[in-house]
This record gives C-alpha cells, sequence and structure tokens, in this order.
C-alpha cells in the first residue's frame, strides 16, 4: 500500500474506438486529454502526459507500460451506433494487473462532457477508499460548455500544438468560433493567449508589444471567468516578467502550480519562468518532474534542462544535456549553450554555437533595421527578461567585444584603461566603476542617472528630468473609486493566499504575502483620510518628483545586485527629490 507521503502516479491510455468516423476519433483524442488535465488537479496524484501514453495500443505492450511507472492505468473503449456512444472504463492496478474499477456509460454525443464529469468522480472516489488517501483535498470543478465550443476549442488547440505562426493565426479562428457559441468559454480565451504567446516569445520581433499585449489581455479575460485556470495563470506569470513587475510573475506562478502542478508541458513553462526569476534550483526540480510524468519526452525537453543547468552554473551537465537537444529547439537556444561554453574555456564550441544562433536569428527574427550582430545581441537580451544576474550578460559582453575588434574597431578606451563608464549602448547600458564591468538592459532611470553623472554638482528640477510640463490645475485624488476596489479585491486575495500558505506551512512563501500585504495597506493609509475618503495630492510637480526619485532608486536597486561597490557610490552621491543632483563623494572622472 502506498504511504500517504507518495503520491499515486496513474496513466490513462488511448481509447479504443471501433468507429471510423473522424469526429469521433477527434472528440475521444480531445476526451483523453482532458481526463489527464482533469486528473493532474487533484493533490496526491501524479499523472503520465498524454505524449508518453499515446504510442500505446492496448493493455498487450507491457514494455512501454512498465516504463510509465504509474500504479494504475485508465484503459476504455469505445463503440458507436447511431447516435449512441457505449463506453467500457476499467482502472486496473499494474501490480498485479487486477481490475479495482469498472463501470459502463450509454451516452449520446451531446451528453458526453457529463461523463467526463462522472468518469473523474467515480475513479478518484475509487482510489480514496483503496489506499485511504484525501486526493480530494483540491476542489474540482468544471463548468458546463456547448459540446459544439469544446469541439472548435480541440481543434484550435492541436494546430497550435504544431509550433508554427500560420498555423497560430488558424487555431485562433476555431478559439474565435467557440466564443461566438459561448462567450463565457474561458478555455477559448487561453487558447488565444496561447496562440499570441506563441508569436511573442519565439519570432514576430517586429510585432513584439501586439503580441505580448494579446497574451497577456486574453490571459487576464479566461482567469477573470475561470480563477483556477492554471495554463492561463502561467501565462500572466511570464507576461509581468516581461513587464519587469516580478512580484506579481511570481505570485500567478506560485498560484498555478498550486492548482496543478502535474501538467509536464505546464511545469516547463513555468519553470522557464521561475528560471527568469532567479530560482533555478526549483526549475531545475520541476524539470526533472516533468520528465517522470512524461519518460517517453521528446528531445526538447533536454533542452530546457540545459538552459536550467546553466542558471545555477552547473556548465558541465548544462552542455551535457544540450549535446542531447535539437540544436534549433528555439531560436536563441544555441545562445545559452555558448555561455555555457564560455563559462568552460572552451572557445571554439562557444563561436560555434553563437554561429549556429546568428544563422536561426538572421532566418527566424533579423529585421534588417540593424546591424545583425547588434540587433542579435539586443533581441537575446529582451527576449530572456533575467530578473537578475543571468550568464547571458557575460557572453554578450564578450561577443560585442569580439566583434568590434574583428571590425577594426577599438574596445572602449574607458575598457582598455579600466576607466569608470556610463555608457548607452543600442538597448543595454555598459558600465564600469573600480575595474568591474556589468551591462544591463535599459530604463529611464538610467537615463536620468546619466545626465546627472555628465552635470556634477548641477541641480536638475525633477521637470526637467521628467522633460514634463508644470499644469498646476490638475489636481486628482490619489486612490479613484476604481483603484480602491482594485485595492480590496486584491487584499482579499491576499488574506486567502496567507491562510493557504500558512496551512501548507510554507513559511519561505507566507513573509513575502505578508510584505505585499503591509505594503498595500500602508499605501492605503497614507492615501485614505480618516473617513476613508482619499485625499488630494499635489500638482504635475508632485507626481514629477515621486517618478523621478523611484526611477532613479529602483535603477540604482538593479546595480546594487550586480555591482554593489557603483550602487553604494551613486546612492551616497546622488541626491532626488524636487532638485535632484550628483555630488560625488569622491571624484570619479567618467567616460559618457
Amino acid at each position: 500500500m502506498l504511504t500517504k507521503n507518495k503520491n499515486i502516479t496513474i496513466a490513462v491510455l488511448p481509447f479504443q474506438i471501433t468507429s471510423e468516423e473522424a469526429r469521433i476519433q477527434q472528440l475521444f483524442i480531445g476526451f483523453t486529454e482532458d481526463l489527464i488535465t482533469h486528473f493532474s488537479k487533484f493533490v496526491g496524484l501524479s499523472v503520465i502526459s498524454s505524449y508518453s501514453t499515446l504510442r500505446i495500443k492496448d493493455l498487450s505492450d507491457k514494455d512501454e507500460i512498465d516504463q510509465l511507472g504509474a500504479n494504475y492505468l485508465i484503459y476504455g473503449s469505445v463503440r458507436h451506433r447511431n447516435e449512441t456512444l457505449r463506453m467500457s472504463i476499467q482502472l486496473i492496478k499494474t501490480e498485479d494487473q487486477s481490475l479495482v474499477f469498472g463501470n459502463q456509460y450509454n451516452e449520446t454525443i451531446d451528453s458526453l462532457l457529463e461523463a467526463q464529469d462522472d468518469i473523474v468522480q467515480q475513479i478518484v472516489t475509487v482510489l480514496e477508499e483503496k489506499i485511504n488517501y484525501n486526493l480530494l483535498s483540491h476542489s474540482y470543478k468544471k463548468n458546463s460548455v456547448d459540446l459544439a465550443a469544446y469541439e472548435n476549442y480541440l481543434i484550435g488547440m492541436n494546430i497550435l500544438k504544431k509550433g508554427s505562426g500560420d498555423n497560430d493565426i488558424k487555431a485562433r479562428n476555431y478559439f474565435n468560433a467557440a466564443l461566438n457559441i459561448d462567450p463565457n468559454y474561458s478555455l477559448a480565451y487561453t487558447g488565444l493567449s496561447l496562440s499570441y504567446f506563441n508569436f511573442w516569445s519565439c519570432l514576430l520581433w517586429d510585432r513584439w508589444d501586439e503580441s505580448m499585449q494579446g497574451a497577456h489581455e486574453y490571459a487576464l479575460k479566461a482567469i477573470e471567468l475561470d480563477g483556477n485556470d492554471y495554463t492561463a495563470l502561467g501565462v500572466l506569470g511570464r507576461t509581468y516578467a516581461y513587464f519587469g513587475e516580478y512580484e506579481k510573475a511570481e505570485h500567478f506562478l506560485r498560484k498555478s502550480l498550486r492548482m496543478n502542478s502535474n501538467d509536464c508541458s505546464h511545469l516547463l513553462r513555468v519553470a522557464f519562468t521561475l528560471m527568469f526569476l532567479g530560482y533555478g534550483e526549483e526549475a531545475v526540480k520541476l524539470y526533472h518532474k516533468a520528465i517522470e510524468l512524461n519518460p517517453f519526452h521528446n528531445d526538447h525537453y533536454y533542452a530546457h534542462g540545459s538552459n536550467y543547468y546553466l542558471a545555477i552554473g552547473n556548465f558541465e551537465t548544462s552542455v551535457a544535456l544540450a549535446k542531447k537537444a535539437p540544436v534549433g529547439s528555439w531560436t536563441d537556444f544555441p545562445a545559452f549553450v555558448a555561455a555555457a561554453y564560455l563559462q568552460l574555456e572552451d572557445y571554439d564550441k562557444m563561436w560555434h554555437y553563437w554561429d549556429i544562433y546568428m544563422s536561426l536569428f538572421e532566418k527566424a527574427v533579423y529585421s534588417g533595421n540593424k546591424a545583425m550582430e547588434e540587433e542579435a545581441l539586443e533581441w537575446l537580451m529582451i527576449v530572456n527578461p533575467f530578473k537578475d544576474f543571468t550568464y547571458l550578460t557575460p557572453l554578450v559582453e564578450f561577443i560585442g567585444s569580439e566583434k568590434r575588434l574583428e571590425k577594426g574597431e577599438p574596445v572602449h578606451s574607458e575598457k582598455a584603461s579600466n576607466k569608470n563608464a556610463f555608457l548607452l549602448k543600442g538597448n543595454v547600458w555598459e558600465m564600469t566603476y573600480q575595474g568591474q564591468e556589468l551591462v544591463l538592459k535599459d530604463a529611464k532611470g538610467y537615463h536620468d542617472i546619466h545626465k546627472l553623472l555628465a552635470n556634477p554638482n548641477k541641480e536638475f528640477h525633477c521637470l526637467d528630468l521628467m522633460e514634463a510640463a508644470v499644469d498646476e490645475s490638475n489636481n486628482t485624488s490619489s486612490i479613484d473609486n476604481k483603484a480602491k476596489a482594485a485595492y480590496q479585491k486584491r487584499i482579499k486575495e491576499l488574506q486567502e493566499d496567507i491562510a493557504e500558505a500558512e496551512a501548507l506551512n510554507q513559511m519561505e512563501h507566507i513573509e513575502k504575502l505578508r510584505e505585499e500585504y503591509d505594503s498595500i495597506l500602508e499605501h492605503l493609509s497614507q492615501s485614505l483620510g480618516l473617513s476613508g475618503k482619499t485625499r488630494k495630492v499635489g500638482s504635475t510637480i508632485e507626481k514629477a518628483r515621486s517618478a523621478v526619485t523611484w526611477r532613479i532608486r529602483s535603477s540604482i536597486k538593479k546595480i546594487q545586485k550586480v555591482h554593489p561597490e557603483l550602487a553604494t557610490h551613486l546612492s551616497k552621491s546622488i541626491k532626488t527629490g524636487t532638485y535632484c543632483s550628483y555630488k560625488p563623494e569622491i571624484e570619479v572622472d567618467w567616460v559618457l
């Protein structure tokens, strides 16, 4: 008997279908995948991915079934006559091939989705009784949906899996058709979000903003209709990472894992974004769990693992996994491999993979608006929104210097002579201080700092830095009613999340939730009077002062994570407020 500390693993095998009708075949492919998704939502159940089970034809494929490593198999057959479907479902214990549960269902095509709910609930209940384990700790809920809308959704998802821009557009047609039938079908919005997610995270450099917004907005609509949609939650986690809102990103990622931690595709999507947020070790763990749930996984999984091991500084494992992966798993994957080889000081292999990246970049992304090397370096840093240090940064610095040397251009004199520098190069800032170099993505605060460094001891009015005009007549309330409602909703969500985290004894997560909760309450206390009415805030000057102060201090915090000495110098030397200035604590000769 399994212990309470170990998950039960089940595998849903493909249904044996006697009908040759294409619609029935398609419907039950989706039906099987839906069963897998629903089972994976239960705490205590691990479910083998359909990518591994689809190759199994029937129960006689014993060797491949053994490789699944499942404790239980769900096996079904379907006979279709006229408008009636006769389904036979069996739950089989793999250890001794004994029948644990069996039932027959006579359904019409229109009632198929209701039968799906019954099958899930009955099998979960049987498993609870057999192993004395509470699997129903996750609330199972499936809203009713029109069959035609469901079929359009299934077709759209199958097209989406083909992974090309043209197919993403075709898939959207089916998701929109589903919404025309049922405007409140949350999964159709999730499908639309994924179609933009494919575009935006891969190739369409010239439509980056449009694709990012599409992914974000449709995911928000899906969550509005179904707050437990783990796929949409995961997409939101990634979009917020690209927006630089890392706390929100982590919140949605954590919630998506609470909703479903057993969908292997979802685990890899979440792991990638957790890697961006600095949780490399956790990304590695999710990668290994995805492999366990999908033992017959494709080789693209190794590319994921290679990236995650690079993030934690295990360069040998990173390159070992990269050798197993298709070199073109995605456009920038060879650049990650090049970054690992750079750290191993294997320059021949580093240049080999960098050249592969440049070839893929030219075919898939290059706009021709600037030098290809410059655009390739810029793109690499933007499509990988790391919160803190990434091993891509040393690669970008190294490649940038070497390319300039190849062209006969001198490397910046400030680097050669070890001078202090604060330079904007394309879409990144190159900084040097006390012999240490760093590269950071562009942000408004760096422009403010640059202007102050260029004019030591000179005071700049905050409006000069904002490049704003004074409009004293436009006084506004600090928090309007809509904003107050949003804060109140977020406070309620945080209270629920804190209670859940306390129940699960997730102490580190509780601390982060409480920090956000306290910061919202502090903000509200400053913005609301004793009666709860919004206070009036100052004019354009006050807004500019707050904005400039925030963005300068925020930029210094980013520098702090990579170069504490430079951040300390800037913190001590830069004064913010209505008037801002750089009064160096020690004399510094800047190259700007």
